[in-house]
């Protein structure tokens, strides 16, 4: 499935289209943050009246952690616009629902891969006493795992020891490359024959084990699957299929593990966040948010009527 879509994308590049590289820069932004940046916290609080899942029922104060890429983190294209993330929308929501007070610990990144999660977030000591005190883990992640794979190919393609900053930058260097020797598309395509989504899952199970290690009984953890962003744009169909699949399949994976690391996917594969994106494409604006924090709310409500049944 991979190895189809992955030859497809070659083609496409090859023959001049520009699409690819927008859907390669899936989560990817400029300002990813270096690796020897030290993590930190941002912590808000609110209160409020209604009714929330049966975990945070009668609690007064409730913690929550929010581990995830820059989708997590409410990244925002433009300077002077700020983006609020879902998991502040979706506690807020439920807080004057449920009546609670609540603090929120973030420590999304840009940027973020499952490795990268496992290496840098999960071993730092405030992080990991943040998930053993939480009720509620929010958790999105996964998106840059391809397009680091991606970059990888390219470095082994091109023989090159260049860092690339994006899938972008080292789509457009390939390109560049294959125009002047045509016979490079037959070694991408054969590098590409032994991709797989082997190091994704095995990340992923890695990271799950950290945080069920690290929880408390009864929290809830929250992981938001991944949505398509190539759903509206004009992309040849087999393109646009090939995406899908790939995106379908690491979906597969995180729902896979749902039901024996306890955690409540949310589907915004079927949702409409494609559709409320900002000027890059990708990323989600302040309604895309509110979709993923309406879809949140909508998983405990649901929950909750499991639990009353």
């Amino acid at each position: 499935m991979i190895r189809r879509l992955m030859q497809t994308m070659v083609v496409f590049l090859l023959t001049g289209a520009l699409a690819v590289s927008a859907v390669l820069t899936y989560v990817m932004v400029p300002d990813e943050v270096p690796e020897e940046e030290t993590v930190q916290a941002e912590e808000t609080g609110n209160t409020g009246n209604v009714r929330a899942v049966t975990v945070l029922e009668g609690k007064q104060d409730v913690y929550v952690t929010v581990l995830g890429d820059s989708i997590a983190k409410g990244y925002s294209g433009d300077e002077d616009v700020i983006i609020e993330p879902y998991s502040d929308i979706a506690m807020r929501q439920m807080a004057e629902e449920a009546g609670f007070q609540y603090e929120i610990a973030s420590y999304a990144k840009n940027g973020l891969a499952t490795a990268g999660m496992n290496k840098k977030i999960l071993t730092d000591e405030t992080v990991c006493g943040s998930v053993a005190r939480s009720d509620v883990i929010f958790i999105t992640v996964g998106s840059n795992d391809l397009l680091n794979e991606c970059k990888s190919v390219v470095q082994e393609i091109l023989d090159t020891d260049t860092k690339f900053k994006s899938a972008d930058e080292a789509l457009r260097v390939l390109k560049e490359s294959a125009e002047s020797n045509p016979l490079l598309v037959l070694s991408i395509i054969e590098a590409l024959e032994n991709w797989d989504y082997q190091s994704f899952e095995a990340n992923w199970i890695e990271m799950m084990e950290r945080i069920r290690n690290l929880k408390k009984e009864d929290a809830w953890i929250v992981v938001t699957n991944i949505y398509n962003p190539v759903a509206d744009m004009k992309i040849p169909e087999t393109m646009a299929r090939g995406v899908e699949n790939v995106i379908l399949t690491m979906n597969e994976i995180i729902e896979k593990y749902a039901e024996e690391y306890d955690c409540q996917v949310v589907d915004l594969f079927h949702s409409d966040v494609h559709e409320h994106v900002q000027k890059d494409g990708l990323h989600p604006d302040q309604t895309g948010q509110q979709i993923i924090a309406d879809a949140i709310c909508g998983e405990q409500k649901t929950e909750n009527q499991k639990n009353e049944n």
